[in-house]
Order: structure tokens, then sequence, then C-alpha cells
């Protein structure tokens, strides 16, 4: 330990920009000009020793090239509570993970009534403030999965602490489970989704997988249980609308049948997350579980593959804001910095889903040609062969091409927006990771930039499949 002189009293926006903090009340003046959140002041004694080894000198270094910057607004409630008078140390570490958590992985969704350009919505935050006084779990979890990020930029310690954080959580829910009275609130509902959302964070074994997987099945379970009519409000629609996105990356992965219950009914109308881009993914989901339950491609999966492939086409040309050309991608990305950032990354992923669902698809079409050309070799299965893996190789160099210029973008984001959207980067890496038809170029190009993900958004998973492709090349 040595003694570090007069420490700066300054809040930790100004303190991270190195720009002389005012220290005025309620918030610093730097921070109410440029619309930030100003996380309040600290104790001077609580700063005057500070660790001096080279190993903190190092992590330090490695930290100072992140500051996000805050993308969303706070209200009130939490403002006031950021700067309570002379916080103790633990409080003001939980004050910062929470504000981490929602500056970097609130991702927000938009209601279907919304129009183009409006901000997503803060469903989190009405359960936030009311756990925040009651000490439920929301809050609490909200805390562990900050602090388990901010642990994975290099400080096992924090690490630490947000499973301990999280353990209590887990007693918490339980609770919960058993009182009839709180079994199917939205808080438990959230608890459960945000238990996914930390072990997807922290990933600190081999059982996270599993332990997420549980997370997510259980908060699917729990939203049957109450019904998506009982999911109307805008925070239980906000709930609903996560569950939803998280079960449909579950399925994806392990090819799985999409539950029918998550799919609303005809009619509810939203430009780019209407009922018929949900149920070609549902479509989508059920071909390649029979084809997991079959081990092949018969004739009717391949029609049916085909089929979804034609629709998800035909449904792209509703969004002009994705068609794929630079001009377009570059208008885009310029808009997004004058309008709402969420707006982007909700395009980004739900076009994203769209792509990888019609590799998945093309994929199965193209095992079937190969299959055919195999049995009975001709001039026509070997030509459907080739149409097939043009057409697979197509919408790769597509996916490819749009995750590296989004890669890009996200990266020079000031908000923290940019990490909840860099979890999304990972699911195309491992969609073209996956295909039949990438080369060694291709899966170098994966592990460079599954490994920018890492080191720059500290993404534990990105190492995982950086590791997983080696052992292939």
């Amino acid at each position: 330990m040595g003694f570090s002189g007069k420490p700066s009293k300054g809040c930790a926006p100004c303190r991270a920009k190195r720009t002389k903090c005012d220290l005025a009340q309620p918030f610093c003046t730097q921070c109410v000009r440029k619309n930030r959140i100003c996380s309040g002041y600290r104790d001077e004694k609580d700063m005057v020793f500070v660790n001096e080894t080279n190993l903190v000198v190092r992590k330090a270094s490695r930290r100072a090239d992140y500051q996000p910057q805050p993308s969303f607004s706070v209200d009130r409630f939490i403002l006031d509570m950021l700067n309570m008078q002379q916080p103790s140390r633990r409080a003001a570490l939980d004050d910062e993970a929470m504000m981490h958590f929602f500056e970097n992985y609130n991702k927000k969704f938009f209601l279907a009534e919304g129009r183009h350009g409006e901000r997503g919505f803060d469903y989190m935050l009405p359960l936030y403030k009311n756990d925040s006084i009651t000490g439920g779990p929301v809050s609490e979890i909200i805390r562990a999965s900050g602090l388990a990020a901010m642990g994975n930029k290099g400080n096992p310690s924090l690490l630490i602490a947000a499973r301990a954080k999280q353990v209590k959580v887990l007693r918490q829910l339980n609770q919960q489970l058993q009182n009839p009275k709180t079994a199917f609130s939205e808080a438990t509902l959230l608890t459960a989704v945000l238990l996914g959302v930390f072990e997807n964070i922290i990933w600190d074994s081999p059982q996270s997988m599993q332990i997420r997987t549980s997370h997510v099945q259980g908060a699917v379970t729990l939203a049957g249980l109450v019904g998506p009519a009982q999911l109307t409000g805008a925070v239980g629609r906000g709930i609903y609308l996560r569950i939803r996105e998280n079960m449909l990356a579950h399925c994806f992965l392990t090819r799985d049948p999409f539950p029918d219950f998550l799919l609303e009914p005809e009619g509810v109308e939203q430009q780019d997350s209407n009922p018929v881009l949900w149920r070609l993914f549902s479509r989508l989901c059920q071909v390649r579980s029979d084809h997991k339950i079959k081990g092949s491609v018969d004739t009717d999966m391949a029609i049916e593959a085909q089929r979804i492939m034609d629709e998800l086409e035909i449904w792209e040309q509703s969004i002009p804001e994705w068609k794929p050309s630079e001009t377009t991608l570059s208008a885009l990305a310029a808009k997004r910095k004058e309008d709402d950032p969420h707006r982007y990354v909700w395009l980004w992923t739900l076009w994203m889903l769209h792509q990888t669902s019609r590799i998945m698809a093309s994929e199965l079409v193209l095992n079937w040609a190969r299959a055919q050309a195999l049995l009975t070799p001709s001039v026509s299965t070997s030509t459907a062969v080739d149409n097939a893996i043009s057409a697979h190789i197509k919408v790769c160099e597509e996916l490819r091409k749009r995750t590296d210029f989004h890669l890009n973008e996200f990266r020079s984001m000031e908000a923290g927006i940019g990490t909840v959207a860099s979890y999304d980067l990972l699911w195309p890496l491992f969609i073209l990771a996956s295909s039949s038809t990438s080369t060694k170029e291709t899966m170098i190009w994966i592990i460079k930039s599954a490994e920018f993900i890492g080191e720059e958004f500290g993404i534990r998973q990105a190492k995982i499949l950086v590791d997983g492709i080696k052992k292939y090349i």
C-alpha cells in the first residue's frame, strides 16, 4: 500500500474523462451539461491509500482504454439514490455496479404501437426501484450482474462478490416461488430472466451453459403458468419479449421446438417484429428438431426449409432499413448517432436472427441435396447441389459482411449499448463457424473477430468460441 496524496473527490464520469468536476449539488455541472449520470462524489478518507503493485497498475492501464459513456436516461429515483451523502465503500460499489449494468446490459425493446425513432422502454426500472426499497431480488441480481461485468475487466474479487450476491438472490427467488402471492409476480419472472443474464456475463465454469439454460427454461415455465395475456403492461411486455428472445436463442442452439404460447396472435401490428417473423422462426425450430430426431433431412424437411428461406426473403422487403447496400448501412449508422442507438441495435438483432435463420434453413436444403446426389448421381442432382451451395455461400457472405460492419460500429459507440449488442455478434460467428461451406480463411476471420469482442467488451464466451475453433484449423 502507498500514500496516494490528495485524491480527487470528483464524480466517476469526470475522473474518467479527466475533466474538472465542480462538485456541485445535487449533480456536477459537467454531467448536467453533457446529459450523463453523475455518480456522486467520493469520500476523501476512503481514497488516501491505494495499491501500487505492478499487477494493479497493469490492470488499471487496461481498464483505462475502456470507458463507456451512459446511454440511457435514469429517473429521479435512481439519481437521488446515487447521490446520498457519504456512501460506504460497499454501497458505492453497488451503485457503480448498478450503473454499469444499466449502461451496458439494459437491452431496450419497442412497444407495438411505437413509431420508428422512439426510444425503447426501460421495463426493468420500475421493478428495480421497488426492490431497492424492499430489498427484493431484482435489485440484487442487477448489482450482481454489474459486478460480474466489472470483474471481467480483470478484478477477480468483484467476480467473487458477484457470485455471493447471486447465491443470495437464489435464496430470495426460492422464497418468492414458495409464496402464492409472489410466485407469479413480474419481479419473480424478471429475477429468473436476469439470473440467466448473470450466468451469461460471469461464465466462470464449464457448467455455466447448463445453469444459464436452466434459468431460461425456468423463466419460460413461469411465463407459461402466468400466461402471455397477463403480461400486457409495459413492464410485463418487456419481460415477455426478453423471455421470448432468450428462448429462441436456446432453441436455435439445442434444436428444440419453440413453445407455441410464446407466439403472439396474428394481427399484432409492428413492422419489424410482427407475428409473421416469429412464426417463421418457430417453423425453423420445428424442422431442425425433426432433423435432430430423425438424424437425416428427408424431402418434406427440405421442402419446408426452402419455403422458410423464401418467406424470410419476402418478409425482409418490408424493412427498407435492412437492405444490405453500403449506402443503406452507412446511412443507418449515421442516423443512429442522431437518434436512439437502442433502435439501431434493435434492428441489427432482428436482422441477425433473420439472416442466421436463412443460413440454418439453407444448410438443411444443402444437406438434402448432397444426400440425393450420393443416392442417385445425375446431372440434375449435381446441379441441385451446386445451386444449394451457391445460395448458402451467398447468405453466409452477406452475414459476414454485415457482422464485420456492425462490429466496428459497436466499437465506435460512445454509449455502453455496444456491450449488450456485442453479445449478439457471437451468434453469427458461431453460425458461420458451423457452416459446411466455411473456408479456413473464414475461420481465421471468425477467430480474430471473436478475440476482438472478448478483449474489447470483456465477454468470456468469445474466448470459448476461439478455443473451440482453434482445435480444428
